[in-house]
This record gives structure tokens, sequence and C-alpha cells, in this order.
């Protein structure tokens, strides 16, 4: 039996205040933070805290879950709880990346700190965004998205646990996505606040941007397997790695993907790290433990015991 850890990204109802506690509490999550500040030349205190600035947040947001996500595998580290695979989803991604070995920290970090045009709509006449929508049982992919100009399919984070729907992300023009929303219950949708069209062709700047940066980047190939959210396979090599990661931006992930792969490869338990999913709501291969706050390391030292896990040594 093998442990995965499982990376996602900033949850439409993000709280830090978990993080916080760990980075109050724990020296290694402190280290990560200041590591990243550094990085980046972002003070600490914007990292721990949402932002108001909407120029800022996605930014700090950002490279503060992902020093969250690299300090909390290290806190584990220092409990025995080594992962046998790694892999992640949008953000989480780029930040398994780092911890699969085939990318080093700074760079990761570096490349979620970077701002540009990148980080702006191609067209600003045209505003762009994403929700999080619910598609009961019953319903096609395509009457939310497949016959509607403007809207793209941006990921699809699995079934809810009650079995009643799937939670998908769409992307697109803020316009377009407001015209579905009046077409359904106001419960179908969560908007973010994200004022760019994630995981969609639009993203086609940033794709550019993180490629040109990516080439300058020693990736090599990852020392613990890594398993892609984009498609249904382990990256093996640094190509593959630094190829995932521009493709991540204008391409669409799947938790099925993800989780499936790691099943294949033995993992009977996965440790989600942050608060970067949303917390027994979705669907897993295998029982799931998740970590953003104090109180729950002690918990995946219970969960690894409980379920016999194996740990790379």
């Amino acid at each position: 039996m093998s442990l995965a850890f499982i990376l996602g990204q900033k949850n439409l109802t993000y709280d830090p205040t978990g993080l916080i506690g760990l980075y109050e509490q724990h020296e290694a999550v402190r280290v990560a933070y200041e590591r990243a500040a550094e990085w980046t030349g972002l003070d600490v205190g914007l990292l721990l805290r949402t932002v108001e600035d909407d120029t800022q947040r996605s930014r700090t947001t950002s490279v503060g879950l992902a020093a969250a996500m690299l300090g909390i595998a290290d806190l584990l580290g220092e409990h025995g709880i080594q992962p046998a695979m790694v892999g992640g989803i949008s953000l989480g991604a780029m930040v398994s990346g780092a911890l699969s070995g085939a990318v080093p920290r700074q760079d990761v970090i570096g490349l979620l700190g970077h701002t540009d045009g990148d980080q702006r709509p191609d067209r600003p006449e045209l505003p762009e965004g994403c929700v999080a929508a619910v598609l009961p049982l019953g319903q096609t992919y395509e009457s939310f998205y497949g016959t509607r100009p403007g809207i793209w399919f941006g990921g699809d984070f699995g079934m809810h646990t009650s079995g009643a729907f799937r939670m998908l992300l769409l992307s697109g023009y803020r316009e377009a996505l407001d015209q579905l929303a009046t077409g359904y219950p106001p419960e179908y949708f969560v908007f973010s606040d994200e004022t760019v069209a994630v995981h969609s062709p639009l993203r086609f700047r940033a794709r550019d941007v993180l490629t040109r940066i990516a080439a300058d980047i020693a990736f090599t190939d990852p020392t613990t397997p890594m398993c892609s959210s984009l498609e249904p396979r382990v990256l093996h090599s640094a190509d593959q790695v630094r190829s995932e990661f521009s493709r991540n931006v204008v391409e669409p992930i799947r938790a099925d993907h993800l989780t499936g792969q790691m099943r294949r490869l033995g993992a009977r338990l996965g440790v989600i790290l942050g608060p970067t999913l949303p917390r027994d709501g979705f669907e897993f291969p295998f029982p799931v433990v998740y970590v953003d706050s104090p109180d729950d390391i002690g918990q995946v030292v219970a969960a690894v015991r409980e379920h016999d896990v194996l740990l790379p040594t």
C-alpha cells in the first residue's frame, strides 16, 4: 500500500486561517513561507492572508499556497511521512513538479510570482472569468458549454460524495458565463474572483510567457513518480514535466486522470496538502486525509498507521 500527495488549487471559498496556525506553530512551514518571500520579494504577511487588491490577489495567493504545500510536505517529512507518488491540479501541478524532484523549488515559486501582461485578459473590453458549475445527473456537458460561444470546459473535479452531481470548471468571457447562469438555479454556479479564463485557450498569452521562462529552467527527470491531471499518464522525463507546465495553463484538468493513475500505481491513501480541494466533497478511488490546519498532522499519522501504508525509505 502506497501514499500519494495530492495538491490542488485555490478553493473558491479559500480561507487561510488554518495555514496561519501552521505557520505560527511549525518551523518547517515558516521556513517555506520565508523562502518564498525571499525568492519573490513579497512580504510574508501578504502570502499568509487574502489580499484585497485585485491586481495582487492572484499572485500572492498562488505563491502563498505553494509555500504552504511545500511547508506541509516538509513538516510531514519530519514525521517520516514521504509520498510514493505526487500529482496536482492547476497550481498544484506546478508545485508537485518541485515535490517530484523535477524542478527546483525556487524556480516554481519564481514562476508563480511572475507578473506581467499574461495576468490580464488579452482583450480588456471583453472581461473574462471562471465559475464552478454543478452538473446534476441527467444533464449533459453540452447543455453547459458545448454549444455556447465564449465558454470553455476548464476542468472536472469529479462526482460529489452524495452521488447527485459532478462539479465542473467553466471558463470564458464573463458576459457569456453570466448569460449561462441566468438560465439555471443560482445554486448551480459559484463564481470565482479570478479575472482571467483559467484552463482555456484564452490563456495563450500566459502559456507563451511561461514557456519562455521555463525554457531557461533546469528540469530533470522526476525522482518520485508525478501523475498528470491533463491526461491519464505518469510523467517520467524532464521534457514531459516541462510540457505539463505550459499545457496546464490552457488545457482542462480532470481529477479522475490524476487519482486514477495514482490508484494504478498502488495508492491506498491520499494526503491533500493545504486548503486546495473541497473537504469531504468529492469521490476518490482511495481514502484521503486533508492537511490545512495544525490539528490535521496527527490525523495523517494515524491514517498512515490505520491503512498500513508502506512509506518510501
